[in-house]
């Protein structure tokens, strides 16, 4: 050392210089990453098992242990890495997350079934993702790309189904399911089709090759599923999508009018094909449910109600659909503001007790003491906590999500957003997005929201 010259300080040296506090969600990473070097490699497999598993409905035991293991590593890691919470505490939309769970469960207060509330406040338990994904989330990317891989092993098991292998049966209604309720597997396919039709677009070679054959295989397990609502919603955000790569993306216009043109050819061909050769086995699956939809539609409007095979009109899945919607629109009506509270909208019911469950209403229980499902995320949340809770509920995504459509130049943050579109557009007819592994996407696609605030320190994109 030369004199008056003060001496060098490694950066790998923390005995004599202790990493900067983070104020930018990219420090926040790499502080807790600098701090506890070894641990943040646990917590990155740990994290990375658990969206693996996310789409896997079949094995909800399994996401609620990794989960807790999550929670438990996290703790333990906090005497080293505490300060990189910081942006986390101090960015607006943790706190708007949080707003409407603290509401549902404070609405157990005037809920006349507090039980039911409870039973759906269990769900929202995945609003702990955020905050345990919060000191690895620099591995966001990867996080994404074992969801996906988790999503193929779902298709797998669809296709075992199909085939008829020993143990791999369809359900009832002859639908691939995955060992889980087929609308749930449909929603989870749908996700991750959205992040492969975004790499489709936006990136060029392998990656795009790879990210295309994903696209197709999920889609077949999507099809398989025969659950018309995640297809409208797939329908809807891919649509925005491609609009939003077109206007925001300018360096990948011409491949996305490319593969939009080849993509449209391909599936004319393969339906003609089908058509043609094979007797439409390939397309059976959606006409049949289409089908279905026309015969239930026309069934409502229709003077003969008792003509379809599974009963009456208002038993059919669109019957029902269009009847609890109006009951639980009447009852949001009757109480606009907070709602009846959590879990409380079967209780203002008995008037429409054609509405309950028919094995439970032959026994004798009537449908205010039964847990009824509206089919439409946002009729449930009106009815329940109201306007102020459906807002609660609303604004996070849109602020998520505006967020997000500025990172355009990343597939993985851009495609977070139109996830978020394929969430909500599926909302407006069923009642799944309140299920755990549903709402674990959700707190997914806020994970990248989170990361992608920009600070007066950050200069990262």
């Amino acid at each position: 050392m030369q004199p008056g010259r003060p001496p060098i300080i490694s950066s790998t040296d923390c005995t004599t210089a202790a990493p900067t506090p983070p104020v930018t969600p990219r420090g926040a990473a790499v502080f807790a990453r600098t701090v506890d070097p070894v641990g943040d490699r646990i917590h990155v497999a740990l994290a990375g098992a658990f969206t693996f598993l996310l789409p896997m409905g079949m094995v909800p035991w399994a996401k609620d242990a990794l989960l807790i293991a999550l929670l438990v590593y996290t703790a333990m890691r906090l005497p080293k890495i505490h300060r990189c919470f910081h942006p986390f505490v101090r960015d607006p939309l943790t706190w708007w997350i949080l707003a409407w769970p603290v509401w549902l469960a404070l609405s157990l207060s005037w809920s006349p079934s507090p039980l039911f509330g409870v039973d759906e406040l269990r769900a929202w338990r995945m609003i702990l993702l955020p905050l345990l994904l919060w000191p690895v989330m620099q591995h966001y990317r990867l996080f994404v790309m074992t969801f996906l891989c988790g999503c193929i092993i779902v298709v797998l098991v669809q296709i075992g189904q199909v085939v008829g292998i020993t143990g791999f049966e369809l359900d009832i209604q002859g639908r691939a399911d995955a060992w889980m309720h087929p609308i749930l597997a449909g929603a989870m396919l749908s996700t991750g089709a959205v992040w492969l039709l975004t790499g489709t677009l936006h990136w060029k070679g392998n990656r795009s090759v790879m990210s295309c054959a994903g696209l197709i295989v999920v889609g077949i397990g999507l099809v398989l599923t025969g659950s018309r609502g995640p297809w409208v919603s797939l329908a809807v955000a891919g649509s925005l999508l491609v609009i939003g790569t077109v206007v925001l993306c300018p360096g990948v216009r011409n491949r996305t009018f490319s593969i939009g043109v080849l993509g449209l050819l391909a599936i004319g061909a393969v339906v003609l094909l089908d058509l043609t050769l094979l007797s439409g086995r390939i397309t059976e699956p959606v006409r049949n449910r289409i089908e279905t939809a026309l015969v239930e539609t026309d069934s409502t409007a229709g003077d003969d109600h008792y003509d379809i095979d599974l009963g009456g009109w208002h038993r059919t899945p669109i019957g029902y659909r269009l009847l609890v919607w109006q009951a639980s629109r009447d009852v949001f009506l009757d109480h606009p503001l907070i709602g009846t509270g959590g879990g409380g909208l079967s209780s203002k019911l008995d008037d429409a007790w054609w509405l309950g469950d028919p094995d439970a209403l032959s026994k004798g229980i009537p449908i205010s003491s039964q847990h009824l499902n509206p089919h439409s995320m946002y009729l449930q949340t009106l009815a329940g906590t109201g306007l102020i809770g459906c807002l609660l509920l609303i604004i996070p995504m849109i602020m998520a999500a505006g967020r997000l459509i500025g990172r355009a130049s990343d597939p993985f943050y851009f495609g977070a957003a139109f996830v978020i579109v394929a969430w909500a557009s599926g909302a407006a007819f069923d009642g799944y997005q309140m299920m755990t592994a549903q709402v674990g996407i959700l707190m997914l696609t806020y994970v990248a929201a989170l990361m992608s605030r920009k600070t007066s320190g950050d200069t990262t994109t």
